[in-house]
């Protein structure tokens, strides 16, 4: 199958990312989505489901907007939770334990984002992700990035760093003009789990932290903003597609 994207390996200080580029003539913006290999094909995602990112552009009849796929790396649990993981029992199933998303930031406003700017000139972006992407989503919002106008932040984990994130919460202020959009799924379940307990609470501990993540946004000044709830949800990017159409939607019409 021909790939409808380039690649690109973008680096700074050795900090190398390979990214995964769709921008067709006609966009003005882009959405950054994390763990690349998922976004586009299903046959280069690690699981063999992937976003299908362009069927979904497609589908919700948008045509100004490119997709960034920056894949992730055996260290993605590092580079995408901004705390430790403080559950013991949760065993991430890519590695790290977390707490060094800070240099994956930098990277994405210091390297990536100039790349772009300089190559095709986006006047606006957008964020997306899932599980621990969703996270790193939330952490870069809270930075407030130029140009971000948008955020979806999907299967949010919170509970596998809970304690750290009230805290957070606490302090939390966000862009109250961009859009934020929020999902969860009522049969998620992540992770290699040998606690039988555990498997049974992870799925609600999903729905907890969707509604915990939502109103934090809200007092952190979130105006727009959106929650779904799936019952039917589990885990992966065949239940993301549909709120994936709808946050590509939203975003190309800001």
């Amino acid at each position: 199958m021909k790939r409808k994207y380039e690649i690109a390996v973008i680096s700074k200080n050795g900090y190398a990312r390979t990214v995964r580029i769709y921008a067709p003539k006609s966009a003005d913006r882009a959405i950054i989505m994390h763990d690349g290999q998922n976004v586009f094909y299903d046959e280069d995602a690690a699981y063999k489901k992937s976003w299908r990112a362009l069927d979904a552009l497609k589908s919700a009849g948008v045509k100004n907007t490119a997709i960034i796929g920056v894949d992730c790396t055996p260290t993605r649990m590092d580079d995408y939770l901004p705390f430790p993981i403080e559950l013991d029992e949760y065993k991430p199933s890519c590695g790290g334990t977390g707490g060094k998303a800070a240099e994956y930031f930098d990277y994405l406003e210091e390297m990536l984002l100039p790349y772009l700017d300089k190559r095709f000139g986006f006047k606006k972006y957008a964020m997306l992700g899932s599980s621990a992407g969703a996270l790193a989503t939330l952490g870069f919002a809270a930075r407030k990035p130029d140009k971000f106008i948008a955020y979806g932040l999907f299967s949010a984990p919170l509970f596998i760093c809970h304690a750290a994130y009230e805290k957070f919460f606490d302090a939390l202020s966000l862009d109250d003009d961009a859009y934020y959009q929020a999902y969860c799924g009522g049969s998620e379940l992540s992770g290699e789990l040998d606690d039988p307990e555990l498997i049974k609470a992870v799925p609600q501990l999903y729905v907890q932290s969707a509604f915990m993540l939502t109103d934090a946004l809200r007092r952190g000044g979130a105006k727009n903003l959106t929650l779904t709830v799936n019952n039917e949800g589990v885990h992966d990017e065949t239940c993301w597609r549909a709120p994936e159409k709808e946050f590509f939607a939203a975003f190309s019409a800001l």
